[in-house]
């Protein structure tokens, strides 16, 4: 790992009040994993999120470029989303808190790894409620309060996409426009369209926007 000054770390977990089977519990981990695998897989170099699951239904994830963190941890909300409708036909959602701060001991494995931005997003997941699913924590407290105001309207949005909107939302954030996504899902423009709108996509871009900014002028 390259020693910066700060990183970036994500603790993340199924969100509660997923009823599965055993069975279907037994999958999760694949899931997350191929969640992953999908982001890393579309994103630039910098967007790329090093990841371990930790157990059956958490994982810790981190980023060497904490700029482009955002974007990458919204495709992972909407890969799940979509993956796991269509692998086990059923509603599921993560939750997740990013961390911003230095890592004073960084090791191979992340769950070996310690210091500032993995305290802080393992205990901000701890401190999370029921109904939350993005929460943000940076050094400094004027960052983090508008962090909390923009990641509850980010929680409403997440919680109502729909997969099909998720799936439309994921192939969004790679950069690709309407046409192309209709060509992938083998659907019309405007029928995309209404899922992107309906998926408050504009307002998604303007989260990871205004993220970008609060960094970038905080030389996160």
């Amino acid at each position: 790992m390259t020693k910066k000054a700060h990183y970036a770390v994500v603790a993340g977990e199924l969100a509660p009040g997923a009823r599965v089977s055993d069975e279907q519990f037994s999958r999760i981990p694949d899931l997350i994993r191929a969640s992953f695998q999908a982001v890393n897989r579309l994103v630039p170099e910098k967007g790329k999120l090093k990841y371990e699951i930790i157990r059956m239904d958490e994982f810790l994830a981190l980023s060497e470029y904490p700029i482009h963190s955002m974007r990458s941890v919204i495709m992972l909300f909407s890969a799940f989303r979509f993956l796991a409708y269509k692998e086990l036909s059923e509603r599921l959602e993560l939750k997740v808190c990013e961390g911003i701060g230095p890592v004073e001991f960084a090791q191979d494995h992340l769950r070996e790894s310690d210091g500032t931005a993995f305290r802080t997003a393992t205990t901000g997941i701890g401190k999370m409620k029921r109904n939350q699913r993005l929460s943000i924590v940076a050094p400094e407290k004027s960052l983090n309060t508008e962090f909390d105001l923009t990641c509850s309207f980010m929680d409403i949005m997440i919680h109502d996409w729909s997969d099909e909107q998720a799936e439309a939302v994921f192939l969004n954030l790679t950069g690709k426009n309407q046409m192309e996504i209709s060509k992938m899902l083998g659907i019309s423009q405007p029928a995309v369209n209404r899922r992107l709108k309906a998926a408050h996509f504009d307002t998604i871009h303007k989260f990871i926007n205004r993220f970008e900014y609060l960094l970038n002028s905080s030389n996160y």
